[in-house]
């Protein structure tokens, strides 16, 4: 009897001990979340790649497809940054998001363009207007193949913000490839955006 007591005793101070090394782990998980701004972020965004972090500001924008794409402000409207919803997280935004303060917890990740990517960027966009054409008629197809790709906050977050035809667009593409080669030795565009785990919508 006395040996199962103490058998007794011993397990309960390991569930303990485990209960508190895990409390432990999550407090010091939450605390290495830090908090960084916007502006940070676009400035400097190498400095924080596949870290997780913690942004909040105002919601410019949330993406018609869905909303799995929340654009969040800095200091001004130019400034801003792309966060892709989760499943995790319910897999899209709210509608009520947009112009709210929201909190979101995710890790910034790297999306990379090159040459090859914008040669299947026009393949696909020529194939895109030969379709409407045989549907909708060439007027139709004429003014899709003039359009620029993206919603207009899109392109403002890629630098692209006054360009709105879908030529000039690729022509930045590769100027910005081009140039990037010739500096850094990287023949590719970096894009950076932020992979959320959570989020919440804040009091005004």
């Amino acid at each position: 009897m006395k040996k199962s007591i103490f058998l007794s005793a011993l397990a309960s101070i390991g569930m303990l001990f485990m209960v508190s090394c895990n409390s432990k782990s999550q407090n010091e998980a939450v605390q290495e979340t830090v908090t960084v701004s916007v502006d940070s972020v676009v400035a400097n965004p190498e400095a924080y790649l596949n870290d997780t972090i913690v942004i909040e500001g105002v919601v410019s924008h949330l993406c018609a497809h869905g909303g799995k794409k929340a654009f969040i402000l800095g200091s001004d409207e130019n400034t801003m940054i792309r966060c892709d919803a989760t499943p995790e997280m319910g897999g899209a935004f709210p509608a009520e998001c947009v112009q709210k303060p929201m909190k979101v917890v995710g890790t910034v990740v790297e999306s990379r363009l090159t040459e090859e990517d914008v040669q299947q960027f026009e393949a696909q966009h020529a194939e895109q207007v030969k379709m409407i054409a045989e549907q909708a008629g060439a007027e139709e197809a004429a003014a899709v193949e003039k359009a620029a790709e993206g919603c207009e906050t899109e392109r403002k977050a890629q630098g692209q913000g006054n360009i709105d035809t879908f030529a000039a667009q690729i022509a930045d593409y590769r100027a910005r490839i081009a140039e990037r080669a010739e500096k850094e030795g990287k023949p590719y565009l970096s894009s950076y955006y932020i992979v959320a785990n959570s989020y919440e919508i804040l009091p005004e």
